[in-house]
């Protein structure tokens, strides 16, 4: 169901699939049949294509049945063949979600995760995904909107203000990427002619985060909670007449978590160890 949502969104989005792997055609043949898959999967065995590419993970070492495996990525190709773009990963076992995908190419919105109502600004969390898998890179978004008449200060301000930081707790089966803010507005304050920077329309704050492997994460999956994030917004608000302490806001995150499909071929069409 999941692929299939997938395959939905990226064919309602006017675009093709395919995928290239170093898999005979017989492992591909049955993983296809296994998850329904009627995309074309491609199947480059020796691993010319992807050596042509530039793609040959060199890690491996040559006498593992691993050899041959390419760095996983995407490339977005046009109508005439171009490559638009590669978004490609550090470590093999990172994947960049659909969804997430989808919103660097600004076709998707995001969905919605909590809300806190405060009293000089509405503070939403949201995400690029509502459920994701142990590698999976996606974004959090911040999403701040000032009461009218307020204002934020833009990051790194100084002066002694309080300028907008968003930050994640940490934890062992997580990466989070350095915060994304937009450009601030020049804002001069009528009480002490001072020209500093900040915010007085909506805002948002986007963070790539990458999780780590089924094996980091599997206490989670034992636990059936599913996967929560939090972390803190810290800003402070003023108008034209008052300026308010610094205030620190909790953030939340909830992410329903899915098992990886960890099936494997008939043993005999498995990849083998190579002699050497």
């Amino acid at each position: 169901m999941e692929l299939e949502r997938s395959l939905e969104t990226i064919t309602g989005h006017g675009l093709g699939l395919c995928s290239i792997s170093y898999d005979s055609v017989e492992i591909l043949r049955d993983f296809a049949a296994r998850r329904g898959i009627t995309f074309p999967m491609l199947a480059d065995p020796d691993s010319a294509i992807i050596r042509r590419f530039g793609l040959l993970n060199e890690r491996v070492a040559p006498d593992s049945r691993d050899y041959g495996v390419p760095h996983p990525g995407i490339f977005l190709v046009d109508a005439e063949g171009i490559v638009r773009e590669r978004l490609f990963e550090e470590d093999y076992w990172h994947r960049m979600t659909v969804p997430a995908v989808f919103y660097r190419l600004g076709r998707l919105m995001a969905a919605g995760h909590a809300s806190v109502d405060g009293e000089h600004l509405r503070i939403r969390t949201a995400a690029t995904d509502t459920a994701v898998h142990p590698g999976n890179r996606f974004t959090l978004f911040v999403d701040l909107q000032p009461r009218p008449g307020v204002h934020l200060y833009g990051p790194a301000i100084g002066g002694g203000y309080q300028g907008l930081e968003v930050s994640l707790e940490p934890a062992p089966y997580l990466t989070a990427l350095p915060p994304r803010y937009p450009d601030a507005d020049a804002l001069t304050l009528p009480w002490t002619d001072e020209r500093l920077t900040g915010y007085t329309r909506p805002v948002r704050v986007e963070m790539d985060v990458l999780l780590g492997t089924r094996i980091e994460m599997a206490p989670l999956y034992e636990a059936g909670q599913g996967l929560t994030l939090s972390g803190t917004v810290r800003y402070q608000a003023c108008d034209d007449r008052t300026c308010w302490p610094p205030q620190a806001t909790p953030l939340t995150w909830h992410f329903d978590l899915r098992w990886p499909d960890l099936e494997r071929p008939a043993e005999h069409i498995q990849h083998k160890a190579r002699v050497r």
